[in-house]
C-alpha cells in the first residue's frame, strides 16, 4: 500500500490557488476519505507517518497544504473562517460530496467552520486533537510565561526539535523521548522514499520576510479576541450536531487542556478523550492508541 512516505503529491486548481494533495489508504471498506488539517507553520510533511499510516490502513487519507502552505500556491488567509473557505475551494475542486476531517491545533480551529460554513452533509465526522474554541466567556488563556516561551519556540526563524520538545511534549522522558521518535518518523518520507523534496515550515528562515507566519499570527489574535466574538466558532459550537471526537494531552502548553472540555461541553454529541503524560503533540506520543481510537470513533458512529 501507498503510505505517508511514498506518496506523489498531486495538485487540484480552485479560484486563484494551485492546492498541493497526496490521497491513499484503503477506498475498500470506506469510500469516506479523512481529510488532514495541519499546525501552525506546517505543512503535510510535518503528519507523523505512524499515525497517518495506521488510519490509512482502514480507509482513504487526504493530507493538503492550504493557500500559501508548503507546495500550494497563493497567500496564507489571515482569519481563520478565510483558511477554512480554502479547505471548501479544495474540496470542491476534489468533487467530493462527503468527508470526514481531522483538525490539529490550528487545523483543529479550521475544522468547525468546513462544518458550520460548507455544504449540507458535506462533513460526515469531526476529529479536534489539541486545539480548543474561539473566545468566550469560560475559555482559559496562557500565563504570560507560557506565552512568552510559545513566542520564542513557534516563531523562531528554523523551528527545530529542541522547538518541538517543548511546544508539542510534555518534560518527562517519556514524553521527550517520544519527541526524539516523533522527530525521526517525519524525516522518513524523504527524496529517497517519494522522490521529493521534503517541504519547510511557513515562513522557514523568514525567506518570506515573515508574511506567512504573520498572517497565521493574525488569524490567531482574532480568534483569541473577545471583542471580535461574533467572528468566532465559539457561539456555533452547538449547531455541530454531527459526532465530534475531541483529544488532548494531560497538560498541553499551547492551548490549555482545560478548554477541550468546555468545547466538549457546548456541542451536543462530542465525546473526550484526554490522554496521561502528554502535551499538545498527544497524537504523535501516542500515535497508535489515537489511530485505533479515530477507527473506532468514524466506525461506531457511522450513519
Amino acid at each position: 500500500m501507498t503510505t505517508h512516505q511514498t506518496a506523489k503529491t498531486q495538485f487540484v486548481t480552485s479560484k486563484d490557488v494551485k492546492f498541493a494533495y497526496r490521497r491513499f489508504g484503503n477506498d475498500t471498506t470506506n469510500e469516506v476519505p479523512l481529510l488532514f488539517l495541519i499546525h501552525f507553520r506546517g505543512t503535510m510533511d510535518f503528519w507523523d507517518p505512524l499515525l497517518v499510516n495506521s488510519i490509512a490502513t482502514k480507509r482513504p487519507v487526504i493530507l493538503f497544504d492550504n493557500a500559501g502552505v508548503g507546495q500550494s500556491t497563493g497567500t496564507v488567509e489571515d482569519t481563520i473562517p478565510k483558511m477554512a473557505a480554502r479547505v471548501l475551494d479544495f474540496l470542491a475542486a476534489l468533487e467530493l460530496k462527503k468527508v470526514d476531517v481531522l483538525g490539529f491545533s490550528m487545523g483543529g480551529h479550521i475544522a468547525p467552520y468546513i462544518y458550520l460554513n460548507g455544504p449540507a452533509g458535506l462533513v460526515q465526522h469531526i476529529i479536534i486533537a489539541g486545539s480548543g474554541p474561539s473566545a468566550g466567556e469560560d475559555i482559559v488563556v496562557n500565563s504570560d510565561e507560557r506565552k512568552k516561551a510559545i513566542e520564542v519556540n513557534a516563531g523562531a526563524a528554523q523551528v527545530e526539535r529542541k522547538n518541538f520538545e517543548y511546544l508539542f511534549f510534555g518534560p518527562s522522558e517519556s514524553s521527550q523521548a517520544a519527541a526524539r521518535a516523533w522527530w525521526d518518523r517525519i524525516h522518513e518520507r524523504n527524496k529517497s522514499t517519494s522522490g521529493e523534496e521534503r517541504s519547510d515550515l511557513v515562513s522557514a528562515g523568514f525567506a518570506d520576510g515573515g508574511a506567512g507566519m504573520m498572517n497565521m499570527l493574525k488569524a490567531f489574535g482574532v480568534f483569541a479576541n473577545l471583542e471580535l466574538r461574533a467572528e468566532g466558532s465559539y457561539d456555533r459550537l452547538g449547531n455541530i450536531d454531527i459526532p465530534v471526537l475531541i483529544g488532548q494531552g494531560k497538560d498541553d502548553v499551547m492551548i490549555p487542556t482545560v478548554n477541550s472540555f468546555v468545547m466538549q461541553q457546548k456541542m451536543p454529541n462530542a465525546y473526550l478523550k484526554i490522554y496521561p503524560d502528554s502535551g499538545h503533540g498527544f497524537l504523535y506520543q501516542f500515535a497508535e492508541d489515537f489511530a485505533q481510537q479515530v477507527g473506532w470513533f468514524l466506525d461506531t458512529t457511522a450513519k
